[in-house]
């Protein structure tokens, strides 16, 4: 048996989350100098509520023995194990884990593990862990599955906006003027992830202009392959994600739409009030609706 593993910047809903038993590693959230485990001793409502309050909580990767005492009870019940990592050119994650499973292959031979580097974050890491479960349920080996991921990672998309430019300054992202101004002039980034990291592509100006913008983009994109698991998330603002679930559904035909919050690391940084799409540009061959 094939295990799939996330950190916990994936935000592929909890209900697929337990519906494919999918294991989490969570990264490390701090407040006021408290850290946390995210999503296990913090909720993610939680830190946004800290934000909304004007905290601004510092994030760091996993602890090395957490992931080994995940992986070593893996390793217990006689599990193969897949992880699937937020991008390396974001976080430190991927290095930490690549690290310990290097030394767990010398010590258990027989056991299949395999450390992936998504160059994804988000519910794009989630629509490639979805794949994966559905992949392995279905019957396909570990290395069938594997290369699998390996070909999504090529095709996934992520095209987002920020409602706020204040948190990519306390985040040291953005210059205080840039954001200043950009906050007066209502000026909205729209952002890609380009081989893991993330690009300012286009700014427009106000939320409607955003969202068409958006809208597009993904139209644009997702040309080749408009029948499939689109996923949109929001910085603790529901009511925009369903707005552009609504726009999406009418502009592309065929297309299933899963909304989730973004966590508590992704949503630290990029603020309250951000929306993101996520999905593939052309099919893979081993997809599953």
């Amino acid at each position: 048996m094939t295990k799939i593993i996330v950190d916990s910047t994936c935000d592929l809903p909890e209900d697929l989350i337990k519906k494919y038993d999918i294991r989490v590693l969570p990264l490390i959230v701090s407040i006021n100098g408290k850290e946390f485990l995210d999503k296990v001793s913090i909720k993610v409502d939680e830190v946004y509520e800290a934000m909304r309050k004007g905290i601004c909580p510092k994030t760091s990767q996993p602890n090395p023995l957490d992931a080994y005492n995940l992986f070593k009870e893996c390793i217990e019940k006689g599990e193969d194990f897949i992880f699937l990592s937020f991008s390396s050119k974001l976080s430190g994650t991927y290095q930490t884990v690549y690290g310990v499973v290097e030394d767990l292959k010398k010590q258990y031979k027989e056991i299949k593990m395999e450390v992936i580097d998504t160059k994804s974050g988000s519910l794009a890491t989630g629509l490639i862990a979805l794949q994966a479960s559905k992949l392995l349920q279905a019957g396909r080996n570990f290395e069938s599955v594997v290369n699998a991921i390996k070909k999504m990672i090529e095709h996934i998309e992520h095209v987002f906006t920020i409602a706020d430019l204040t948190w990519l300054i306390r985040g040291g992202r953005l210059s205080k003027s840039q954001g200043i101004i950009g906050n007066m002039l209502d000026i909205k980034p729209i952002l890609h992830v380009n081989d893991g990291i993330m690009e300012v592509i286009q700014k427009v100006r106000g939320k409607k202009k955003a969202l068409k913008t958006i809208l597009d983009i993904v139209e644009k994109r997702i040309r080749n392959f408009p029948n499939q698991i689109i996923g949109i998330t929001h910085a603790d603002d529901i009511d925009t994600a369903k707005e552009l679930q609504s726009m999406i559904e009418s502009r592309i035909e065929g297309a299933k739409v899963i909304v989730s919050k973004i966590g508590s690391v992704l949503g630290s940084h990029l603020g309250i009030g951000g929306v993101g799409v996520f999905f593939f540009n052309d099919k893979i061959e081993s997809y599953m609706d």
